[in-house]
């Protein structure tokens, strides 16, 4: 059934035999058994092994000890602790140390060979992975999918490489990043290019669900359970089977639902509320946060073996501010967009506008940049550039030299100077003033409105 063979690493010999009985009957006939596991890092050497059962307390090396070896020179071997131990912080360290899965002694054989059968399938997915990689060495942006996703940063095309090198499989993947970086374009992109394209992607935000619904509307429940369940509901996991379901803001999901989701990517089945029989599912799960979730681990706000589950693969998107010259693409990216959908000419932006987008560290990233751009876009009447005055004074930064030093000011409160300087030389006219501060006339009598007001 396998082209090498599986090692099965434990201190008692009667079990050792045990175990190789039963995988032989399941027909895993190439399997070797070692009692001292001293010898197998020399055993690994020189022989080619898909899959390692492991103990942890043995008299001569502590499995986890073992396990940190091995991981550390065969990171994509994978290893399933078999242990009489059931302890939560060995299972634990075990998932963070690499583990594939944590399984007590006896060990029920229907999860057992469902787990060996799962880990060598992904050992047999992460090598066509690795071949993958070896592909992407030249990366060449506008040979792939992401077009619509605007950039000329290396970083981020650092992204596009590991969404081509996740989406063949079905691991789960985290994606991590600020608000507004496009957390839910990159899970699309994995589901487009992955084999489940044809089938549902369900994004699910977390964060818009009231704590009371959480099961009802991930899992679904049965006709009759509740007063007002007048038929079955269908959640969204069983709504995405066979697809994709995108779980963004994934810190939100409750304590009391976390050890459900684990089971359910555990064993790929969910349980409706008021149903006793679960129902099989065939499904990727792809999450996404905002938030550090190992930091809330450490504080137990977040389950560790559900975090080392959703996360088989890691993407971070970096902020906006850390993209260099995407700023300036992407608000000229987005300055057509609004020319198009509001019936305006502009041509661009002015100088100081520019280096106040340079400057401004965008909190909101992307999704901040579009709505600032379309809001100037939609201000503009006359004019070719947009100009201080079409964008929000908290945007507006600039540099004043001195002799000695360079010094932030407020471009609102310099272009207010700037205004009354000029109107003061043309004798008050707006008509002469408008073409030497670059408005329109309207623009320019708005702005001295607001002056006014202010003073």
């Amino acid at each position: 059934m396998e082209s090498s063979p599986i090692l099965i690493v434990d201190d008692e010999p009667s079990y050792l035999e045990l175990l190789k009985g039963l995988l032989q009957q399941e027909g895993y006939t190439n399997v070797l058994t070692e009692q001292n596991p001293l010898n197998v890092l020399p055993l690994l050497q020189r022989t080619d092994i898909d899959l390692i059962l492991l103990d942890v307390y043995m008299p001569q090396m502590n499995g986890l000890d073992l396990l940190e070896k091995v991981y550390s020179e065969y990171p994509s071997l994978p290893v399933i602790i078999v242990t009489a131990v059931n302890e939560v912080q060995i299972a634990l360290k075990a998932i963070k140390l690499g583990a594939y899965e944590f399984i007590t002694k006896p060990p029920d054989t229907d999860r057992l060979f469902l787990t060996i059968k799962r880990a060598l399938s992904r050992k047999l997915l992460e090598s066509e992975r690795d071949s993958l990689r070896k592909t992407v060495t030249e990366y060449k942006p506008e040979q792939r999918i992401f077009s619509d996703i605007i950039t000329d940063d290396h970083t981020v095309y650092k992204v596009f490489e590991l969404v081509e090198i996740f989406a063949p499989t079905s691991e789960t993947v985290l994606i991590a990043g600020e608000t507004g970086t496009g957390k839910d374009m990159i899970a699309r992109k994995i589901h487009d290019l992955s084999p489940r394209r044809n089938n549902p992607f369900v994004a699910v935000n977390l964060a818009s669900i009231s704590s009371s619904l959480f099961e009802s509307e991930l899992f679904g429940y049965k006709k009759g359970t509740f007063t007002g369940a007048t038929e079955d509901k269908i959640g969204y996991f069983e709504a995405a089977n066979g697809g994709t379901i995108f779980l963004d803001e994934i810190s939100e999901i409750p304590m009391s639902l976390q050890g459900k989701l684990l089971r359910t990517i555990q064993y790929n089945e969910i349980y409706r509320i008021g149903d006793p029989k679960p129902i099989n599912l065939d499904i990727r799960i792809i999450s996404a946060t905002n938030k550090d979730l190992l930091d809330a681990v450490h504080k137990k706000e977040f389950r560790a073996d559900l975090y080392y589950r959703l996360n088989r693969g890691y993407i971070y998107l970096p902020p906006l501010r850390k993209r260099g010259d995407d700023v300036i693409i992407l608000a000229e990216h987005f300055l057509e967009v609004g020319n198009k959908t509001y019936n305006r000419n502009v041509l661009g932006f002015s100088d100081n506008v520019l280096a106040s987008l340079r400057k401004y560290k965008f909190p909101g990233n992307v999704r901040e940049l579009e709505n600032i751009i379309l809001n100037a876009v939609v201000k503009t009447s006359n004019e070719d550039y947009i100009n201080e005055i079409d964008i929000p004074e908290e945007y507006l930064v600039r540099y004043e030299k001195s002799s000695h030093t360079a010094k932030l000011i407020s471009i609102d409160d310099a272009l207010e100077d700037h205004i009354k300087s000029v109107m003061k030389s043309v004798g008050n006219s707006v008509q002469k003033a408008a073409p030497i501060l670059g408005v329109s006339e309207r623009t320019l009598q708005r702005r001295l409105k607001a002056i006014r007001d202010k003073e």
